[in-house]
């Protein structure tokens, strides 16, 4: 796990998730490869790991993961290189609350707009709705 400054920079991209092979096709995998494979940095807000965590407890309750492998998965999951990034001053969380707003986006999707916004960069996501407030801020 990277903690990252506020520095903006190229060569980096915002992610909302990173899916299961089995439930999307595409885009995440293409994102997962090319992070893993060092052709991209992959910038997320602290909660990404606690949105990874919640996915592999919902493939779990699916059938799709045996709980047995959780540990497994989740050590998989942190062997991801992100750089974290937060939103605890209030300057970032009055950001993310007027993003949210605007584009009626829950805090969590907005947290990840702000952060692409902040940093320059492309946004990947899955969710319609954050898809298009990125594109509608050029960050896509």
């Amino acid at each position: 796990m990277r903690k990252a400054g506020d520095d903006p920079g190229g060569g980096r991209l915002v992610c909302r998730c990173v899916a299961p092979p089995d439930e999307h096709s595409g885009d995440p995998e293409t994102v997962l490869q090319a992070v893993l494979n060092g052709k991209e940095d992959l910038a997320v807000p602290d909660l990404w790991a606690y949105e990874m965590l919640n996915l592999l407890l919902s493939a779990c309750r699916r059938g799709r993961i045996h709980a047995d492998r959780m540990e497994q998965a989740v050590n998989l999951v942190q062997q991801i290189p992100v750089d974290y990034y937060d939103h605890q001053t209030s300057l970032l969380r009055n950001r993310v609350i007027r993003l949210a707003a605007r584009f009626c986006l829950s805090a969590y999707d907005a947290a990840y707009l702000e952060l692409a916004d902040r940093l320059q960069c492309p946004l990947r996501s899955l969710d319609k709705n954050l898809s298009a407030a990125a594109r509608s801020l050029g960050l896509a």
